[in-house]
């Protein structure tokens, strides 16, 4: 996608607010972006931009997408494919007539560097944190009330928690876990907080990222 750079700083003036949703299989951060969602915050994947970046370079998404393309996307000018993905968000945010939005999933702490540094307080950070088990537990009710449902066999939490270990190692390997790192909040959704708390700190930092910006205005 070509733009200038008087283009790329006009578009960063529309973004009101902008929150990245980062952290390990099952955490929550789907939970998290569903219910920022009621709060006018509209909900986008890093992973639907990216496909349209890789088909706009020709890659072959036919059968899915190749964990090498991710490699090739991102190894010559990582500035520029996070410039040219901050501005194919806005330009879906115009479209849609949307101010404020939330992006799942953060896996590279480098992005979320650089979108604190393009919009400043109007990014907020967010890793979730829930130990593997509850995660798991959390998992394979959803999943076997969807088989049983559908009249399908139901999976063990040992099934489980194989699974999302491999997901988890998946992640690892791609540095996901450093995004802890550049969080400007870390989450916590295990079994010691309720649901309501959860989102309860999911609205707070809403709420906070959302009144910064008005009181600079």
């Amino acid at each position: 996608m070509n733009f200038s750079n008087e283009e790329y700083v006009k578009n960063l003036e529309y973004v009101e607010a902008l929150f990245t949703l980062g952290g390990l299989s099952e955490c929550g951060k789907s939970s998290a972006g569903k219910y920022l969602d009621t709060l006018g915050i509209k909900r986008q994947k890093i992973i639907k931009i990216e496909r349209e970046m890789m088909e706009d370079i020709g890659f072959d998404l036919s059968n899915g997408i190749k964990n090498e393309y991710f490699v090739e996307l991102y190894k010559y000018n990582q500035e520029q494919v996070f410039r040219e993905f901050l501005f194919r968000l806005i330009e879906k945010m115009k479209k849609e007539k949307i101010t404020k939005v939330s992006i799942e999933s953060l896996y590279r702490a480098p992005l979320g560097e650089f979108l604190k540094r393009e919009l400043g307080d109007r990014v907020a950070n967010i890793y979730i944190e829930a130990p593997i088990e509850i995660r798991a537990y959390r998992q394979m009710l959803k999943v076997n009330k969807e088989a049983e449902a559908e009249g399908k066999c139901k999976i063990t939490l040992e099934e489980m928690l194989e699974k999302v270990k491999e997901n988890d190692l998946f992640k690892e390997k791609h540095h996901a876990k450093d995004v802890i790192n550049i969080a400007d909040y870390i989450v916590d959704n295990s079994d010691k907080v309720s649901y309501d708390e959860f989102l309860k700190q999911i609205t707070y930092i809403a709420e906070k990222t959302i009144n910064t910006r008005k009181i600079k205005s």
